[in-house]
């Protein structure tokens, strides 16, 4: 519900200047995607598909890869026996991982005389629009692609097209290296009547066929697969004859109505600041075309991988950080269903996350999920510190949990959540020593910290701690409510009695006068000691939220913390890290700092579209620079990190406008979504909350700070009632709407 009307920026102007296919305007519906750039009297169409795989390869697990086997080779400094146990598979004397492949492009080429005078994304309709001049006459080129069709539709004014190009993946020296040495045939070119296209066939997945069509002023391309290439040359035809018979207006009828009916019910801001809007608009965007609701989850670059080499890192998913990432805002943002491509996928992967735990920890009642896997859940790569990361899967869990707790859904939080987490903490538990009555977890990661070497582990990492005690809590938590299985309760409470919460150790930064004190270590004996792009020993803060800087035991430990953090600075991170750093400096206080985290992350990851690089645009903020790596989940979380400006979700209690940079006197949001099953709206205006209005989708109870100066009134069944204490506990009914307002000054 959004009860404050605001008029978002759904249009987007594109820069022109797009020497890159990352910095082209994306389109997607959640499967076939495109990024449409310029240069100049040429259109380009880089097309991929988020599902277009070469499965071979990967880890060929030993059969000694054990917990046991692994901690005593670690133990015993043999780091490259441990690397033994995870044997990459390898053709023609080169490693081979499981990989998304590049597709290719389709240059449209103009008429000599056609100029470019514009361009735009229409998000709200998931349209691009190009607009010309052709003999001082305005013409329009649209672009889009049906959410129900793997096929792009360009539609163009007539005279204005010359030619089109078709340029297959192997085009490319770099692709046509890799295709070469392992094993995959050339494309065969088709010279077809509406123009050429290819059918490329893989030595053990599906051929797919890109194909164009004509009808017109209507250009179509589909890709298709098929068990052989006849097969998948008849499913893309198939396909672009659809089309041609319906037309451009039609064939997107309900894409736009699909796309419109999402941005109607995600949560609108309103803030003076473009870019900061921008980020948002966008990031919600980009979420979408990664994790449509029933489609597929979100990989390292979604569907818009680039035609001219293989993307980096196989575009796999990466449980550490960046699937993550490219779903927080589905929370808050109140586009839940975006969750559910993950979910599903997870839930058909729950056989192999078994063997995973039976394998590796001996259990019988365990999930453990690889840090780096393909899409049927299998690891791409050999041995790292990540390897063993069991917190990639109670990420998953706390994904699942917020989830249950954002929409309410009880059912859920008790069928698939609850046993979820217990399969989690099981696989911990089994890596745990005890001794003198006290556990701890010997092997252990804050990850990428020390990178693969023996570097990067060690005993009793805060983030492994903090994910146990989330798992912990949580569970307890149910079991007080639900009353489930006593039993398992007690042996969670003595796992929450017995391990650690986190790491600390002696204060690193020593401001001048300051006094010693402890801070948050990586593991034990190993404090911050150099920039870290991953905040894992921040975990506890967000996301998984076990620790209260309001707490007088924790405050001066967290404190001690984020200063460490600063100190070390921003010398080694990635693009990644800025938006999950401008949501730790608001946790903690730092508005005006969060704010900078994400100028930062526009002007030194992004490229001209708002598209994340992994690296940094220039020399001298860190020290990963150059290259042209694009990645999808800064520029998603971002959005993220600007709803945490508006709401936050705080170990229960909701706060409303507290992270809004000082400068801000003017903003409003509407329909933003809450633990609970709240969906809030507010007003602020000359520096002062005016309004916050909260609907309740179910009988829940609200734990609202008082984010007004003083009282806080509200009329509930006709009485007006009030509150000047810092926090409003207020049990609403389903379909209840309140409106908090300040007192008059």
């Amino acid at each position: 519900m959004k009860a404050i009307p605001i008029k978002p920026a759904y249009e987007i102007q594109w820069p022109l200047a797009t020497g890159h296919c990352h910095e082209g305007m994306p389109l997607s519906n959640g499967v076939f995607g495109a990024l449409v750039w310029f240069q100049e009297q040429t259109v380009r169409l880089t097309v991929n598909r988020a599902d277009y795989w070469d499965h071979r390869g990967g880890t060929v697990r030993a059969d000694d890869c054990t917990y046991d086997r692994l901690k005593t080779l670690l133990q015993s400094g043999d780091f490259e026996g441990a690397r033994r146990l995870y044997p990459t598979m390898e053709m023609n004397g080169k490693e081979k991982r499981p990989t998304r492949l590049a597709m290719g492009r389709y240059d449209i080429k103009l008429r000599p005389g056609v100029k470019i005078e514009s361009a735009s994304l229409v998000l709200d309709e998931g349209e691009a629009v190009i607009r010309c001049l052709l003999d001082g006459k305005a013409e329009t080129i649209r672009i889009s692609i049906p959410i129900d069709r793997p096929v792009l539709l360009l539609t163009a004014d007539a005279g204005m097209v010359e030619c089109v190009e078709a340029m297959p993946s192997y085009s490319f020296a770099k692709v046509k290296a890799y295709f070469d040495d392992f094993g995959i045939p050339a494309p065969q070119v088709l010279h077809l009547q509406d123009g050429n296209g290819w059918v490329q066939e893989l030595p053990e997945d599906p051929a797919c066929a890109v194909l164009p069509g004509l009808s017109g002023n209507l250009m179509a391309i589909s890709a298709e697969y098929g068990e052989t290439a006849e097969q998948a040359v008849q499913a893309a035809q198939s396909q672009l004859d659809a089309v041609k018979r319906a037309g451009y207006e039609e064939a997107l009828y309900e894409t736009k109505r699909h796309w419109r009916a999402l941005w109607d019910q995600a949560a609108d801001i309103a803030l003076p600041d473009r870019e900061i809007e921008n980020m948002y608009y966008l990031g919600i965007y980009r979420m979408l075309g990664c994790s449509m609701p029933g489609k597929l989850a979100p990989t390292l670059q979604g569907p818009w991988a680039e035609e001219y080499r293989n993307p980096p890192w196989s575009c796999d998913y990466h449980f550490n950080i960046n699937v993550q990432e490219c779903l927080w805002p589905a929370y808050g943002s109140n586009l839940l269903d975006s969750l559910k491509p993950l979910f599903r996928m997870i839930d058909g992967w729950k056989p192999v996350l078994g063997l995973n735990a039976r394998q590796f920890a001996g259990i019988d009642d365990g999930y453990m999920l690889g840090h780096s896997v393909d899409d049927r859940g299998r690891p791409v790569g050999g041995m790292w510190t990540g390897t063993i990361d069991q917190a990639n899967t109670s990420w998953v869990a706390q994904m699942m949990w917020q989830y249950a707790t954002y929409a309410g859904d009880e059912e859920y939080l008790i069928s698939e959540v609850y046993p979820f987490m217990r399969k989690t903490l099981n696989v911990f538990h089994a890596m745990m020593d005890k001794e003198d009555g006290v556990y701890s977890l010997p092997v252990s990661v804050s990850p990428e910290y020390g990178g693969s070497s023996p570097n990067g582990l060690g005993r009793n990492s805060t983030f492994f701690l903090v994910n146990v005690r989330f798992l912990c809590e949580k569970l307890l938590e149910l079991e007080d409510k639900y009353r489930l299985d006593a039993d398992y309760a007690a042996f969670v409470a003595d796992i929450r009695t017995k391990l650690p919460p986190y790491t600390a150790g002696p204060r690193q930064y020593q401001e001048f006068g300051g006094r010693p004190g402890l801070e948050l270590y990586l593991w034990e004996g190993q404090p911050l000691a150099e920039s870290h792009r991953h905040h894992s020993h921040l975990a506890g803060i967000f996301p998984f939220d076990t620790m209260d800087p309001s707490d007088p035991e924790q405050r001066e430990l967290i404190s001690n913390s984020y200063k460490s953090w600063v100190d070390r600075g921003m010398g080694r991170w990635a693009g990644w890290s800025m938006p999950w750093a401008s949501i730790l400096h608001n946790r903690l206080g730092s508005s005006d700092m969060a704010l900078m985290s994400l100028h930062l992350l526009r002007d030194v990851y992004m490229m001209p579209g708002y598209a994340t690089r992994h690296n940094a645009n220039y020399n001298g903020f860190c020290q990963f620079t150059g290259g042209d790596t694009m990645q999808v989940e800064a520029s998603i979380a971002a959005a993220a990190a600007v709803l945490e400006m508006y709401v936050q979700c705080v170990r229960g209690e909701v706060r409303v406008f507290s992270g809004l940079a000082r400068r801000f006197g003017d903003a409003s949001f509407s329909g933003i979504r809450t633990e609970g099953a709240f969906l809030l709206s507010g007003l602020k205006e000359g520096g002062r909350v005016r309004t916050v209005t909260v609907f309740s989708e179910r009988d829940e109870t609200l734990r609202l700070v008082n984010p007004f100066e003083g009282r806080a009134n509200w009329h509930r069944d006709g009485v007006m009632v009030g509150t000047a204490e810092k926090r409003i506990v207020l049990a609403l009914r389903a379909g209840e709407t309140v409106i908090f307002e300040g007192a008059a000054q």
